[in-house]
């Protein structure tokens, strides 16, 4: 009679738990979606918002504008070192993380080195 009732207990939780396992991958697949940087050139730096030319194919000129919003957590790195949202210009090339929502990161590479052609012997 126990072990009736533990194989049913048993059983039963397996009920309940097996969904909880199933509902996990759709929300990896979002963290994924998050982890998206957001690459483009400042246009504006506005208070806590900064203004981002980006390249879009569905753009009838290419590129758009979007508005990003910042708070006392983002970072701002340029060129490897710690800088402010007031420290960048327009014109310089940027990444945001994430791609969405409030920006957490926003860094200024180093500008890549154009190396030299050598001339045709």
């Amino acid at each position: 009679m126990k072990l009736v009732l533990a194989l049913m207990v048993a059983i039963g939780l397996m009920g309940f738990v097996g969904p909880a396992y199933a509902a996990d991958p759709p929300a990896k697949k979002a963290d994924a979606k998050k982890a998206k940087n957001l690459r483009g050139e400042v246009v504006k730096v506005d208070g806590s918002k900064i203004t981002l030319k980006v390249k879009d194919k569905e753009a009838a000129a290419g590129s758009k504008e979007i508005v990003i919003a910042t708070d006392n957590n983002t970072q701002v790195m340029i060129e490897g070192n710690p800088g402010k949202l007031a420290d960048l210009k327009v014109g310089q090339k940027v990444v945001v993380a994430p791609a969405e929502g409030t920006a957490a990161k926003i860094s200024v590479p180093k500008p890549k080195e154009k190396t030299e052609k050598k001339p045709a012997k």
